[in-house]
Parts: C-alpha cells; structure tokens; sequence
C-alpha cells in the first residue's frame, strides 16, 4: 500500500532498535515512516513533499459555496498511485528527476473516516515536478470543481422563500435563522427544532430533482446539530411514489460540519426517476430538552 520502499532483510533494523511505524485505515492510506532502517545504497534518501491542505476555488454565484472538508491528498507519479495520506502530511517518495506529479482531494463519505475516497467532483491538481533527494518541497494546491459537473440544487437560505419545507403530518414547521452567531456564512440558515411534544419533523425539497441512475451524485452539506440528523431521499416514477428511505445520520456536532453525503448507490436502476431529498432531526425517547439542528449550503451534484 502507499509507497513502494523494496526493502529486503539486510534493510531492518537490528533488534532492539524502534521499528517502521504505519498509520493504515481503510482504503489504501499509508502515512510516512520513522524508525532506523537502512535503503540500499542504490535507494539513497527520499524526497518529500510537504502539504498542509487542498484548498478549493470556485465561483460562488455559479458554483456555491467556497467551505470543504478535505481529508486526504491523493499522490499520483506518472499515473500510478503512491498513496492516500491525512492531511497535513508530509510524504517521502523514492523519486528523482521530472514526472508528473497529480493530486486528488479525498473525503470522508457519509462523514465516515472507513471510507475514504477521491471526491468525483473535484479537478486533479497536475504539475510537472522535478524530485531531488533530501529536498522538503512545500505545495499548496488548489483545486476546482470540474467542468462536467452539474449543478443540480443549490440552497443556501439567505432569501425569504427557500426549496424546502414540512412534510405533511410532521409536529412543526421549519425555520430561517438570522442571527449572526448562528448562521455559518451569508445571512440565514435553516433550523429544525424538535422535543417531546412535538418530535416529529421531516424536511423535504419542495422541488423533485431527475437523477441518473449509474452516475455519481453526491449533496454537500453544512450542519451544525446537538441530536442526529437523518438524511434520506423519495424517488417517484410515474405515479409510483417510494416511502423515504434514510440513506445516512449525521452525529451530533457542536461547531459547522461539513459533509459528502454519496447517493450515488441509492439511485434506482430505471433512468427518469425523479428524487426529493428528505432530512429528519431524531429526537430519541429519552432526550432532554430541545434538539436543535442547523442546516446551510446545501448543494446537490451529478
């Protein structure tokens, strides 16, 4: 996994000295080594590059949102995978000389950290890079979504009116927050308040959105919640309406959060399904007082 070092018996440390340590989750993350072992005098020293985050730019009026949650920066030498390392990292690789260097963004989907991954809607950080061993170069990539994207909903509840609203039989209604201190950016937020006289709210898209089956789809998310939040989807085909199904719950949060929630295995097999996204506060039985759940920048992509 990550990168390839070759060692052979004579490479080990002599008993008693401290080993190579791996830091290895997942999905192909390898994370740098310490230690006293020795390369073949042909390996010399490695190089390294040094990233302390992938930051993102685009165009708000168009596009969104700037807020992402980058976990990971995926290293590729000439197409070929050396690794998935946390970010900040600082990454030694066995290189010398000019290659093409790309990076990819890695999230955690569903805000799951077993399940890394490339986010799909972010462009590849390419450049042509020259590797000399013993150097530290520090990189500062910045990445855009690309151009095939499509921007299918976007809410980020500064206007009066907004896409969503109660589903019929819930206990309340919904809310646009203004105060400053509760809004994660722009002027408003959505806020869902449940308790245990009224625990029951579902929050659903007013509009039905067409989705592709097969392709990948993903909503971004900003929260910020003391009890869990549901999120789920409700197909229709025609006059057949599906029950919601709940896809994901997000953990309580007490600052913003940001997450990459992945619809992309939901998505029915026939093409022409038209989808509302659904998101439900869960107040359990024995919750005390008041669950409270912001929501800001929702953006739903395919």
């Amino acid at each position: 996994m990550g990168m390839n070092r070759n060692f052979t018996e004579k490479s080990w440390c002599a008993a008693g000295r401290r080993s190579a340590k791996f830091l290895i989750s997942g999905v192909l993350i390898s994370w740098g080594f310490a230690g006293c072992g020795w390369y073949k005098p042909d390996e010399g020293v490695p190089s390294y590059l040094l990233i302390d985050s992938m930051m993102l730019e685009s165009s708000p009026e168009a596009q969104g949102t700037l807020s992402a949650n980058i976990k990971d920066v995926w290293v590729f030498i000439d197409g070929d995978l050396q690794g998935a390392f946390p970010l900040p990292a600082r990454i030694p690789l066995l290189k010398e000389g000019p290659v093409n260097l790309q990076l990819s963004a890695g999230v955690y989907l569903n805000g799951i950290s077993a399940t890394r991954a490339i986010y799909p809607f972010y462009s590849r950080w390419d450049s042509l890079h020259n590797f000399r061993r013993g150097q530290i170069d520090t990189l500062r990539p910045r990445i855009t979504y690309r151009n095939s994207v499509r921007y299918l909903w976007m809410e980020n509840f500064d206007n009066l009116g907004f896409g969503m609203r109660a589903r019929v039989g819930s206990d309340t209604i919904l809310f646009r927050e203004s105060f400053s201190d509760s809004v994660f950016e722009g002027s408003s937020c959505l806020r869902m308040v449940v308790d245990q006289r009224a625990p029951y709210l579902v929050a659903e898209s007013i509009d039905q959105i067409a989705l592709t089956a097969g392709k990948p789809c993903f909503l971004e998310i900003n929260y910020r919640n003391n009890i869990p939040l549901q999120i789920g989807l409700q197909s229709q085909l025609g006059s057949d309406i599906s029950d919601p199904l709940w896809i994901v719950e997000l953990a309580p949060s007490i600052d913003w959060n940001k997450q990459y929630i992945n619809f992309t295995p939901y998505l029915g097999m026939v093409n022409g399904a038209r989808y509302r996204l659904m998101m439900r506060p869960f107040l359990t039985n024995t919750a005390q007082g008041a669950g409270v759940v912001r929501v800001d920048n929702l953006k739903w992509l395919q």
